[in-house]
């Protein structure tokens, strides 16, 4: 199962901006999914400045991981342009997963106007940890909180 969150990871934020969104008929929440052989990740999220979601994998179609996830930008009147830049960059450590990081990818990541940072607890069968991006002067400009474990039917 991780090798296949890892794929999953990479394929969904590398290139998201390829990534086809999906609305459920029931239309409260949006869908990214990857497939791959007996394997499906769903990710189920609403909200854009603040964003509330779910990401299942499952395993020939029934449900075997969960995490849960809740945060956004600091600053709800951040501007649409500065939120895109937010989570582009976010995506990007997504994009990096690793077989040992293969949640929220690496626990650390920078450029020049930002830095990333998570704090991941237990491990990829019950976990939580908190992420955090700041901006100039090291201010926190977003923070989600994320919990998860494997599915137990």
């Amino acid at each position: 199962m991780i090798p296949f969150l890892v794929e999953a990871n990479h394929f969904l934020y590398s290139h998201p901006d390829n990534v086809i969104i999906k609305n459920p008929p029931n239309g409260d929440m949006q869908l990214i999914e990857y497939c791959r052989g007996e394997y499906i990740y769903r990710n189920y999220y609403i909200g854009y400045r603040k964003v509330n979601g779910i990401i299942l994998v499952l395993k020939n179609k029934k449900p075997i991981w969960i995490m849960t996830y809740e945060g956004g930008v600091s600053n709800i009147d951040t501007s649409d342009g500065h939120v895109n830049s937010i989570n582009k960059f976010v995506r990007q450590n997504l994009a990096r997963s690793t077989i040992i990081q293969a949640i929220r990818g690496p626990s650390e990541f920078h450029t020049d106007k930002m830095s990333y940072r998570n704090r991941f607890f237990g491990s990829i069968n019950k976990f939580n940890g908190i992420e955090t991006v700041t901006g100039e002067g090291k201010v926190i400009i977003y923070t989600l909180m994320y919990s998860g474990s494997n599915v137990i039917i």
